[in-house]
C-alpha cells in the first residue's frame, strides 16, 4: 500500500513474525485478539478477472482467527490476522491461510508466551476435509460478503 500511495488498511496479515513491523506487537499478549469470521476469501482466476472463492469450515458457522489489535492515533483500532501454510484445498488459490483456533486454544493464544504464537503459525494446517468452498461470480475487488453473495443463486457457480 505504501508503494502505491494508498492509505493503510484497517486489517493486515502477519505472515512473517520477525518482520520489524510486528516484532513488538506479536510478543506482547495485550495486543492479541480473536477475529471472528464465518468465511474467508481468496481470489480465483486471471488478473483483471478475478472472482471470490469463499472458504468455510464444515458444520462450524463461526471461526476464530488468531489476530492482533492495536489502537492507533490516526486510524483507531487496526487489526492483523496471522497466516500459516495453506492446506491442500486452499493451496490452489493461495499458499497462505488464516491461523484458525479451536475453542480450547483461545486462552493459550490470548495469554501464552511468544513460543505459543510461533507454534500456532508453524503447525500443520487444518485438514482439507474440514473445509467447504463456495465459488462466486463476485469480482475480487467488489467488497461483497458471503452473506450477501450466498442467497443470490444466479451468482453462484455450481
Amino acid at each position: 500500500m505504501r508503494r502505491e500511495g494508498e492509505p493503510p488498511s484497517r486489517i493486515g496479515l502477519v505472515a512473517e513474525l520477525t518482520n520489524p513491523l510486528w516484532d513488538r506487537i506479536v510478543v506482547d499478549p495485550k495486543y492479541r485478539c480473536l477475529i471472528p469470521l464465518t468465511h474467508f476469501a481468496n481470489p480465483n482466476g486471471v488478473k483483471g478477472e478475478k472472482t471470490r472463492s469463499w472458504f468455510s469450515k464444515n458444520r462450524q458457522p463461526l471461526m476464530a482467527w488468531a489476530g492482533f489489535c492495536k489502537n492507533t492515533p490516526d486510524f483507531g483500532p487496526v487489526f492483523a490476522g496471522m497466516t500459516m501454510t495453506a492446506n491442500e484445498k486452499i493451496r490452489p488459490f493461495n499458499d497462505r491461510m488464516p491461523v484458525l483456533l479451536e475453542r480450547q486454544e483461545y486462552d493459550r493464544w490470548l495469554h501464552g508466551p511468544i513460543e505459543d504464537v510461533i507454534t500456532f503459525q508453524f503447525r500443520d494446517p487444518p485438514s482439507s476435509d474440514d473445509f467447504e468452498i463456495l465459488h462466486s461470480r463476485d469480482r475480487w475487488q467488489s467488497g461483497v460478503s458471503p452473506s450477501k453473495a450466498s442467497p443470490r443463486r444466479d451468482n453462484m457457480l455450481m
